[in-house]
């Protein structure tokens, strides 16, 4: 029962660290858009929340975060930055088992 309860423990720690750390790490995918942030943004929404639909938007210093939220596992997270004449993009996703193909796919899509 106690090594249960210390597993048991210990993902819930894991499950509530993730998406903090997530962010400062190399993300999962970083591409390029000639669009600016703004518009990436608008393109991105969306798609994000046809298939999470508490994703959120936020203004960070230079750009945009969208956040879909998990239960189970880290959120995944995109930031567009202003890069150039248009924006950077980085996916910032969880465990490889959690990993969401269709949100990586919008990202794709919106370039």
């Amino acid at each position: 029962m106690r090594v249960w309860i210390g597993t048991l423990s210990l993902a819930l720690l894991t499950g509530c660290s993730l998406p903090a750390s997530l962010v400062p790490g190399e993300p999962n995918l970083s591409k390029t858009s000639e669009k600016p942030p703004r518009e990436y943004a608008a393109c991105l929404l969306p798609l994000w929340q046809k298939d999470v639909a508490k994703t959120s938007q936020a203004s960070i210093s230079n750009g945009y975060r969208i956040t879909a939220p998990s239960i189970i596992t880290a959120d995944e997270i995109l930031d567009i930055v202003k890069y150039k004449n248009g924006s950077k993009v980085s996916l910032y996703q969880g465990p490889p088992w959690a990993k969401s193909g269709s949100l990586r796919q919008s990202v794709r899509d919106c370039l």
